[in-house]
């Protein structure tokens, strides 16, 4: 994995941690599923990241950082 790689992996943790993700979630008023389905992964695994019972990993997590990156932006530029 590229430095850039583990850079973005380790933002897209601790806004996991952090209860961003799912903040930004429920604002942009997205299911678990569709977000799950964005990602690729099951909906018991964003269930279980954003109740940070597991750390995203590999490139679900970095497509799971450019979902929260767009909601983010969403989210900004509506309020």
């Amino acid at each position: 994995m590229a430095q850039n790689q583990i850079l973005r992996l380790a933002q897209v943790r601790a806004a996991v941690a952090s209860g961003e993700a799912r903040r930004l979630r429920e604002a942009a008023r997205l299911t678990i599923g569709e977000v799950a389905n964005a990602c690729g992964v099951d909906q018991s695994t964003v269930w279980r990241w954003e109740r940070g019972i597991r750390s995203p990993r590999g490139d679900r997590a970095l497509r799971y950082g450019d979902l929260i990156d767009s909601l983010r932006h969403q989210v900004e530029a509506a309020a």
